[in-house]
Formats: structure tokens, sequence, C-alpha cells
């Protein structure tokens, strides 16, 4: 565990719980958009709404000086999201939104985790962080994504696939649902498996 990830958990921590692995994750391709009556409308920020407009002008211009370049992005596009990721990477997750692996997708979803949060695993709960800082921001500003009971997960597995999915770990919930996360390093992949064996 590196020991800005143990900084960034320490905040959160309740007294006397111990912080047994924490380490940055993602959702692995497979796992589709969670459905948009499930999210938590966005509300864009002043600066985005700003610069919103100039954006769209610069794009629009670009579709007009560049047309064949324009063109074959929006094939690419949509060549890309004619065939699911799952087809490409198998299935990342099993059981509906409702479930608890629903649930820990949907909230990666939400309030600027992009897909993304560091996940600290302690003796008593499963936290999932995500970062919410803005874009012109240095420092890190960490946020409460989600936070499940121990028991609640009961088995966490080393599956790496491919190159993509080296740092691979397959989260088991109590309710039979499972999702699947993936770690910059495999060796943050197996300190985390390593851990949830841990009591």
């Amino acid at each position: 565990m590196l020991d800005r990830d143990r900084q960034f958990a320490a905040p959160f921590l309740a007294a006397g719980e111990q912080l047994r692995a924490a380490a940055p994750v993602s959702l692995a391709p497979g796992i589709p958009r969670p459905p948009e009556e499930l999210l938590t409308p966005r509300r864009p920020g002043e600066l985005e709404q700003r610069l919103a407009k100039p954006f769209g002008l610069l794009r629009r211009a670009y579709a007009v000086v560049n047309p064949a370049s324009a063109a074959v992005g929006a094939v690419e596009d949509r060549m890309l999201n004619a065939v699911p990721e799952s087809v490409w990477h198998g299935t990342g997750m099993d059981g509906g939104w409702h479930s608890t692996a629903g649930r820990l997708v949907v909230r990666l979803h939400e309030d600027g985790a992009h897909g993304s949060a560091l996940l600290a695993l302690t003796d008593r709960r499963l936290l999932l962080l995500a970062d919410r800082a803005k874009p012109w921001q240095l420092t890190e500003q960490h946020a409460l994504q989600l936070e499940l009971p121990r028991p609640e997960v009961t088995t966490a597995r080393r599956n790496a696939k491919g190159v993509t999915q080296r740092g691979r770990v397959d989260l088991y919930f109590r309710d039979g649902s499972w999702v699947a996360l993936t770690t910059p390093l495999p060796s943050a992949a197996d300190e985390l498996t390593a851990a949830f064996g841990q009591p």
C-alpha cells in the first residue's frame, strides 16, 4: 500500500478502525454504463457552462475545416459503440442494478468518480473514495462514494486477463452479485486480495 493511498484513506477511518489495504481501482472493461435514470442528474459547474459554447463552436469549426477527419471519427465512434465492451473483454459484473455490485457501479459513475476511486478495506468496512477535485485544482479532494460493511464482501479473487486487466480483482458479495475492478499495478491487486482474506 502506497503512503499516499494510506493518507487519503486515514480521514475516513472511525476510532479504532484498522486499514488493511488501499489502492486506486477502476471498473473493469465490459461493465455497461448504468441507465441514466439511476444516476443523479449532474449539474455542470460555472466554468464548464462558460466553456461549453466556445468548445461547441470549435468542434463545429473543425468539422467544417477538416470534414474527412470528422467523418472518420464519427464512423469510428459508431463502430466502437456498436459492439459492447463485454464482447472484447468478457463479463465484468453479474447482478442487477439494484444488487450490491450494481450499486457499486452506479456510485462509480456519479459525483465525479468517472468509473474510478480509491478502494480502502478496513477491518470493518469497504470504502470507495472518489477524487472530486476540479481539473484546475492541484491537490486531490477525496469524498466517500460508497461504504459497505465488511461482511457484505464474501470473496475477492485475482482474475488477471490479457494486458489491460493484469491487476483485476473480482469482488463477490453476500447477495450473489459480483463486480470486476482493476488496479494500475498487479501487486496492488495481490495486496487487496490478500487483505480480503484477513479476518
